[in-house]
């Protein structure tokens, strides 16, 4: 008998046998991590007062307005003084997720820093409500390379059902010079 060649179907058979057999590998594609990350620990825990903030700030810096939204109460008021009016003004949740989210839509990158806890002002009332007030510094910059900085305080009430559910902002009293 005479030992040819292997015909076309017989080595097509063999090549899809071996792709089969042989685990895929991309050397340039990193690895999975074999740990879960905990998002708690990454970006805060809106448990905590603290942690409230930590995730409030991420929500700025990564520019998530679905992150920020989760830490807003369904009743959840925004108020800012106008100065040229000499009155305050004040927008629901929707117009407020709506602002957010446009605003991180046209910025290249957003920087928030919480520098302090007024002086006697975090005041936890119970399990399921706190008034906090916090100074901060922003800085944002426009995709057109304009940037905007300012700074002020904010009178913030979280509340919650229970101890442990996550706090939501119910109010914000902006105090900002921008």
């Amino acid at each position: 008998m005479k030992l040819g060649r292997p015909s076309y179907p017989v080595l097509l058979l063999a090549g899809i046998g071996l792709v089969l057999t042989v685990p895929a590998c991309n050397p340039f594609a990193p690895a999975l991590d074999e740990v879960p990350t905990d998002q708690n620990a990454l970006l805060g825990n809106p448990v905590t007062v603290r942690g409230f903030f930590d995730r409030f700030r991420a929500s700025y810096q990564l520019r998530d307005s679905t992150l920020y939204g989760q830490l807003l109460s369904p009743k959840f008021k925004f108020t800012y003084r106008d100065f040229a009016a000499n009155v305050d003004r004040t927008w629901t949740r929707d117009v407020d997720a709506n602002t957010t989210y446009r605003l991180f839509k046209a910025a290249r990158s957003t920087n928030l820093q919480w520098t302090q806890y007024m002086p006697s002002s975090d005041t936890l009332s119970s399990d399921t409500l706190a008034n906090v007030e916090r100074s901060f510094l922003l800085t944002i910059e426009q995709r057109d390379d304009q940037r905007f900085s300012g700074s002020g305080t904010a009178r913030i009430v979280l509340v919650r059902k229970n101890r442990n559910d996550p706090w939501r902002m119910r109010s914000w009293y902006d105090r900002s010079e921008f």
